[in-house]
């Protein structure tokens, strides 16, 4: 029912209008009837126009009532309906207040006392009780396991760091010596076509020397193995002397 009125009062012009417009149209259709009413010589033309301005009135009086029951229900019957309900009074009742004592003597004065601070001499620091620095023990690096005594790099040692230019020491000699090279290449265990020769062939043998330089700054971190192979006048070699090392910055 609520809603009904929200509706109605919501669109009430336009139900004005439309009734307004319907209205219009049979009190014209009256004013006609009755026109024709009365110019028609015929007793047959007579009554039908009367008929038609007697419903046409009728139709207009039942407009006019449907305008009056909206005006109504919109200005008399929708207030109520949406006026609130008045509040029903409940009986409240207040805190209670619980009586507080109030003591009329006045509080005791608490004299200080001097107290006695004891202030105990704090002990020097000593050169002997600051931690000592612990000393950083240094590894023996193993030099490559090469059975060879001709064909051997002694350093660098086995997984050896190597942060720049590090010196290739060892020996490359033997009976009908042509040249020997020294190679690299990546990982531990690196395949034949990944063996790259470190500067150029060395035609002279070398006893307990520095076989090649190796720049550890050319290449990226990680780990390398070097190879050192010495080639007879035949063109045969015996097995290479291999060592892994790890380049960082």
């Amino acid at each position: 029912m609520e809603q009904a009125l929200q509706l109605i009062a919501e669109y009430q012009w336009w139900i004005y209008g439309v009734l307004g417009l319907v209205l219009l149209f049979y009190l014209r259709r009256a004013i006609v009837a009755r026109r024709e009413s009365v110019r028609s010589i015929f007793k047959l033309e007579q009554e039908q126009a009367r008929g038609r301005y007697g419903r046409s009135v009728l139709l207009a009086a039942f407009v006019l009532l449907l305008m009056g029951a909206v005006l109504g229900l919109t200005n008399f019957l929708l207030p109520t309906v949406n006026e609130p309900p008045e509040p029903i009074p409940t009986a409240t009742t207040g805190p209670l207040v619980a009586p507080t004592l109030t003591s009329t003597s006045a509080p005791p004065t608490i004299t200080p006392t001097a107290t006695a601070t004891v202030v105990r001499p704090t002990r020097p620091v000593r050169p002997s009780d600051t931690p000592d620095v612990e000393a950083t023990a240094v590894l023996p690096v193993a030099p490559a396991a090469c059975p060879n005594p001709n064909v051997r790099i002694t350093a660098p040692g086995q997984n050896q760091i190597v942060p720049g230019d590090t010196p290739i020491r060892g020996t490359a000699s033997g009976a009908n010596f042509q040249f020997y090279k020294v190679e690299v290449g990546p990982g531990s265990n690196p395949r034949d076509h990944e063996w790259t020769v470190i500067g150029q062939l060395h035609r002279n043998p070398v006893a307990g020397g520095v076989l090649e330089t190796f720049n550890g700054v050319a290449y990226a971190p990680g780990t390398y193995t070097l190879r050192l192979v010495v080639v007879d006048e035949t063109g045969n070699y015996p097995e290479p002397c291999r060592v892994t090392i790890t380049v960082q910055r």
